[in-house]
């Protein structure tokens, strides 16, 4: 059964520290209600405040799960959020991301903060296995699912809704070959 302590990381773009409560700020609260970041997320449902993410914040004391703040190297910036749920009975860990920050998408950050992530959980924490989920619809996150070695494990056809549209949830897993 593994265990996690979560601690800085760092990648060859970026920078993933644990999540403090400095971290909320204007612009991380502005990301959250920004409809074009959340766009895939069940967060586009929530109007997010101060205190609606020291709550959130606070929902990972305690607990087996982490919660990172992504920076881009080069000068500190947050551009981001990770978060990742364990199940250590299983060895299992689910993963997500948001890149906040809309002028640093497509320059390869998220794949750097998700590479650095999965390959971590697999290494340090011995993991057994990392899974994530999207809709198919969220080809950006399709990609960088897909580039990172994590397989299609299964889809659940139709099981959200966006705009109004059905959509295929597409869960995937990076299983660590030596567990």
């Amino acid at each position: 059964m593994p265990s996690v302590a979560f601690s800085d990381l760092r990648g060859e773009l970026v920078g993933l520290r644990v999540f403090q409560s400095s971290d909320i700020t204007a612009e991380y609260i502005s990301w959250l209600n920004d409809p074009e970041v959340t766009r895939y997320s069940n967060q586009r449902f929530i109007h997010h405040t101060e205190e609606s993410c020291r709550s959130y914040l606070a929902s990972f004391e305690g607990s087996s799960n982490g919660f990172w703040s992504v920076s881009r190297l080069e000068d500190n910036k947050p551009i981001g959020t990770m978060t990742a749920y364990v199940a250590e009975y299983h060895g299992t860990v689910d993963i997500g991301i948001m890149i906040g920050c809309r002028d640093v998408w497509g320059q390869g950050y998220g794949q750097d903060a998700w590479s650095t992530a999965v390959d971590w959980f697999h290494s340090q924490a011995g993991f057994r296995k990392v899974t994530a989920g999207t809709m198919r619809s969220n080809r950006s996150m399709m990609r960088l699912l897909e580039r990172s070695g994590m397989a299609l494990e299964c889809v659940r056809p139709r099981q959200e809704l966006l705009d109004g549209t059905p959509q295929d949830l597409c869960y995937f897993a990076k299983y660590n070959e030596g567990r």
